[in-house]
């Protein structure tokens, strides 16, 4: 950890130097006993005077008389140091290299706050936890913020559903924003703001593909230390980004190195499906027990047919998709197969046996790898550090076909060109890309999809070969012509694939203008460039004559910012630092969209290839943020501490008079252990407290309404109006917040724990809220809504092991309950809808964040009938459909609990994490298509008997019996899993996870001493190793996309999620 506090160095803490006309002086150097410390206090023993030391860790004190003096020196994370001088008249005594030891305790009290700055955690008024970068590069995540899941209390990670490379949603606090895709944090790499957004590639929904967050961009092998800012009073410095929380990544500088080192490390590790849905093996396909294969579009019996309601596997001999014909093709291969005049075969299909193939969905998954090279150069002496680093990603998928793959080129570096200026930059270029990303919308070309109707007599093996003979390239080969497409046709060559080029980082300089005052100044960029290209061959379902299409995306952010900052101490018992600074962003957003919706000649994907106009689809929009900022730090006897921060922002996308908003901070913390005798139990006691308010803006072009171009008519272009009404009027959005909190420590520092409650409402939100048609638009943009969030946090830190060269146990849970509520909307509105994938997400005032509704069944109301609450069925024996929507649950949890644990025993460490979230729900679309089509395991029971289904029949005259009308098993499930009675398809969303395993040994230095190694582990990694659920089809963490628009409490055929294991190597020289 000792690494961890030397990077970027803190930002100077300078004191008042004494200035006489005395003669004798003192200097020397500090250091960590391997690089200077810059920033390290000395003071003089029952003095307030005091100096610090310089870039190079050099410190002077002069004008001193003769005679002994204790030297005090301390800096942030290391024990303080006491040294006796003797001088003697007109000397200047130059000391030896003053080494300074890391303090263990200290380690732990060091955190990144705001704007990067360095504080010990006792001065700070707001939760903050820290996760070290060695805890999350062992066992890697492709995805940097699955990495985070159960180690930070409060925040959510919720994984995505299309596999390695794909979007991650990660929310701190809960959600405070009715808009979707607003609520996520705002993520920094050593200074700089970078886009964690997801991009849609605003597709029709037959194409939507997931191709990750911006954060899965960041390389895990560079990052130092990542710092989470949980609320409002925690990040007010960043403006209305830092709403939703900051999350604060340091990068690797190689600040710790002296002379050269090189540093490979190796990981690799193979994943596979953790859970997939359970299907039943007695039936297969067709309807009414009865099917032969004839041509696949109906010719047969009930071979158009996509449902699994046809014979009993036993054996029996059926014709088939792949049986063979009298004339050497397969029965699939109609357009192959020799025809008579009339058009009908000429051959003959010959029966196979109709067979169980219990494993052909599980066996079409291969075993995904997933390889991660990183080499490293660092370097440094008293001038100046660097580090660079190259990281090779490379990971096949659990689908055939499918890839993601991501290099990374890091930069890191300082130069102290002199005693008062310091330059220094942080560069990373990434370039990520894959040749076929899943496809995850509703249709055809979701391989889960197509599982939710795959027959259970399929070999999977006899549509490998998916061309039919001399139709190569033009008619694909399958075992239904009406629906569906080979799945591995869709995969080899109904291809989405994208190539993202991206840069990210700064520029800097740090000016030390006197020993009190000191400014930074700053740019940095977020750039990327990112090209999606999507290819369907001819005979796809949905683009019989194939389809090309190109996605080109841009994004630019820059950001300018300074700071200046003055430290003094005013009295021997009170300390003040002021900071002032701005910042100017500016951000621009392209995107553009070909497409040619068919091909004159298969195979060839291009435009000029087009064989009917292309369609075209392009925006652009620009936004600029001015701010400036102010901090002040008070300090009192070390022991209570005040701060307050105010910004102020200018925004381009509010109108005029609206545009400027300003909101402030306060943060109080009292170390209440050092203020008053406590008993022997309590080592450390901190009080505090923060209140802060936030304001948010919009986005671009929300203002004014606008002209949208459409194809041209002849040569006359033709324009339309927007259907949504902007407003010249906007508000900035507004959040205020408090929090509250305390740090309790015993048993010197044995056994910690943290509570924090907090609340913060928003309001004025930005909404598009549905106007009456009559308006001449569909919607308007308006202020309104408010949204109460409101929750507890509770962190509990333990030692229970500790023996000197021996067994160590650190242990850490994190627990988080959160509740958000709707108090308000507009006058005349109760109900907003968030999302509507099939089931509803609405925000309805008195209700929840979160909350699901959709359609259910009829049930008795009576309270006092004895049938209360008995699902009510027609004369037939049908449940009858209610029509309006019901409250089906909430996607949210009860509570979250994290449990960390890492053992250490000489050079062997071992390491666990559980992750628990206890409530919400989740609707399954698999579970009710899969009941629908007969596929599910639960199908299979009663298709020979007949089933009647719970409930009662109401008489004529309003009375009700119970029901005992027999329903054949496809009529029952078809009805009961039907998508119009969406409460069936609800699941508990409660899960347990083994998130991670490690088992990892330190090679001892004594075995390395004759080497030209210096370091070298070794470990054995594990992710996701074990789910416990009640439910036994699918991973209930799980999130969808409606229209680009990511969906929590909704599992819509996604891909399994994996577990991974293998191996991690990690060499320094």
């Amino acid at each position: 950890m000792k690494s961890s506090l030397t990077i970027f160095s803190v930002l100077f803490y300078f004191f008042t130097s004494i200035v006489s006309s005395q003669d004798s002086g003192i200097k020397g150097m500090v250091t960590d006993g391997q690089i200077p410390l810059p920033g390290a206090t000395i003071t003089l023993q029952g003095k307030q005077e005091g100096v610090v030391t310089d870039f190079d860790g050099n410190f002077e004190i002069t004008g001193l008389k003769s005679g002994q003096y204790q030297l005090v020196i301390s800096y942030i994370g290391f024990e303080e140091k006491m040294i006796t001088v003797v001088l003697k008249t007109n000397e200047i005594k130059e000391l030896q290299e003053i080494k300074l030891v890391p303090s263990e305790e200290a380690l732990d009290e060091v955190v990144v706050t705001a704007l990067g700055i360095k504080k010990e955690k006792k001065r700070i008024g707001y939760a903050v936890q820290e996760v070290e970068g060695d805890q999350i590069a062992t066992a890697k995540e492709a995805n940097l913020t699955n990495a985070l899941a159960g180690r930070v209390a409060g925040v959510q990670i919720t994984g995505g559903g299309s596999g390695v490379g794909s979007t991650s949603l990660i929310t701190i606090r809960g959600e405070g924003s009715l808009i979707p895709g607003n609520n996520s944090p705002l993520f920094v790499v050593d200074g700089i703001p970078v886009t964690n957004r997801t991009v849609s590639n605003r597709a029709e929904g037959n194409l939507e593909t997931d191709y990750g967050n911006g954060a899965q961009d960041i390389n895990s092998d560079d990052i130092q230390s990542i710092s989470v800012l949980k609320g409002p009073s925690a990040t007010a410095l960043y403006g209305s980004r830092g709403l939703n929380g900051v999350v604060l990544i340091t990068t690797k500088s190689g600040q710790n190195s002296k002379g050269l080192g090189v540093s490979f490390s190796q990981n690799i590790t193979f994943e596979s499906p953790i859970r997939i849905p359970k299907y039943q093996n007695e039936y297969g396909q067709g309807a009414n027990g009865e099917f032969s294969f004839l041509d696949g579009f109906g010719g047969g019996v009930n071979d158009n047919i996509d449902e699994s309601w046809g014979p009993v596997l036993n054996g029996q001999l059926i014709a088939q998709h792949n049986s063979p014909t009298t004339s050497g093709f397969r029965a699939g291969d109609f357009a192959a197969r020799p025809k008579n005049p009339d058009g009908s075969f000429a051959d003959e299909v010959i029966p196979t046996p109709w067979r169980k193939n219990r494993n052909n969905i599980k066996d079409f998954f291969r075993t995904g790898v997933t390889r991660t090279t990183n080499v490293s150069l660092t370097g440094g002496n008293e001038k100046g550090t660097m580090r660079v680093s190259v990281t090779d990603l490379d990971s096949e998928g659990i689908l055939p076909n499918t890839d993601y793959r991501r290099r990374t080129y890091a930069f890191n570096g300082g130069y102290n060109l002199s005693k008062w200026l310091k330059i220094s930059s942080s560069i990373n270029y990434i370039n990520s890309g894959s040749d076929n990303r899943p496809n995850n919308s509703y249709g055809t070309e979701n391989i889960m999809y197509l599982w939710a109707w795959f027959g259970r007599q399929i070999d999977m093996n006899s549509l490998r070969n998916y061309w039919q003979p001399g139709f190569e390239g033009i008619q694909q080969f399958n075992y239904n012509y009406n629906w569906h497409d080979n799945p591995y046709f869709t995969l080899y060559e109904n291809t989405n694939g994208f190539d993202k080029h991206r840069i990210f980082g700064n520029v800097r300089a740090d000016i030390q203008i006197t020993p009190e005052l000191s400014l930074m100044l700053r740019s940095g960029i977020d750039y990327f460039d990112e090209l999606r290209t999507s290819r369907r061959a001819y005979s796809t379902q949905r683009f019989a004559k194939g389809q090309y299409r190109e996605d080109d995306i841009y994004f630019k952010e820059q950001n300018t910012d300074f700071l200046l900052r003055y430290s003094k101490a005013l009295t021997e018992n009170v300390g003040l630092e002021l900071s002032a600074g701005g910042n100017i962003r500016e951000e621009e957003n392209r995107y553009k969209r070909i497409s040619a919706n068919s091909l004159s000649i298969p195979g060839i994907y291009n435009f000029e290839n087009a064989a009917e106009p292309l369609a075209k689809t392009q925006f652009n929009d620009r936004r600029k943020v001015s701010s400036l900022y102010t901090f002040a730090n008070f300090s009192y006897k070390d022991f209570l501490f005040l701060d307050l921060t105010g910004r102020n922002d200018w925004s381009s996308t509010l109108p005029e008079g609206n545009n400027s908003y300003f909101y402030p901070s306060v943060g109080v913390s009292a170390i209440v252990s050092d203020m008053m005798a406590l008993p022997e139990l309590f080592s450390f006691v901190k009080l505090r407290g923060g209140w802060a308010i936030v304001g948010n803006d919009t986005d671009p072009y929300a203002l004014r309404n606008t002209f949208s171009f459409n194809e041209p008519f002849g040569n006359h272009q033709r324009v339309s109006a927007s259907t949504v009404l902007k407003n010249e009027n906007l508000k900035p959005e507004e959040a205020a917040s408090i929090e509250v909190g305390t740090d309790i420590r015993f048993f010197q520092n044995r056994l910690g724990i943290d509570l924090t409650y907090y609340k913060a409402t928003v309001k004025n939100q930005i909404l598009t809220l549905p106007v009456s048609n009559t308006s001449g638009f569909n919607s308007r943009i308006i202020n309104a809504g408010e949204i109460e969030n409101s929750g507890l946090e509770i962190v509990l830190n333990a030692k229970p092991v500790k023996i000197k060269g021996g067994l160590t146990w650190d242990t850490t849970v994190n627990f988080t309950t959160a509740r958000s509520e709707v108090k308000s909307l507009i006058d005349g509105l109760d109900t907003y809808e968030i999302s509507s994938n099939y089931v509803n997400v609405l925000a309805k005032v008195g209700g929840r964040m979160g909350d699901i509704y959709g359609t259910g069944l009829v049930t008795v109301d009576d309270p006092n009938s004895p049938y209360h609450g008995q699902v009510v069925h027609n004369e037939d024996g049908f449940s009858l459909r209610d029509p309006e929507l019901k409250k089906l649950g909430n996607y949210n949890p009860d509570f979250t609990v994290g449990w960390q644990n890492n053992f250490s025993y000489k050079g062997f460490n071992v390491g666990f994490l559980f992750d628990w979230r206890q409530g919400g729900v989740v609707n399954s679309r698999t579970v009710l298509i899969g009941g629908t089509s007969g596929m599910m395991d639960f199908t299979a029971v009663g298709r020979e008997t007949g089933i009647i289904s719970e409930g009662v029949i109401q008489n004529t005259d309003g009375s009700y019996r119970p029901n005992d009308v027999v329903l054949s098993g496809r009529d029952f499930y078809w009805w009961k899993y039907n998508r119009g009675n969406e409460a069936v398809g609800m699941f508990d969303a409660s899960f347990l996870k083994l998130r991670e395993v490690r088992l990892g040994y330190t090679f001892p230095k004594k075995i390395l001493k004759r080497t030209f190694v210096r370091s070298l582990s070794l470990s054995l990694v594990g992710r996701n190793l074990a789910l416990w659920t009640e439910n036994p089809h699918f991973d209930p963490e799980t999130i969808s996309f409606n229209g680009g628009t990511i969906v929590p409490g909704v599992e819509d055929m996604a891909l399994p999620s994996s577990r991974s294991y293998g191996l991690h190597l990690n060499v320094t020289f």
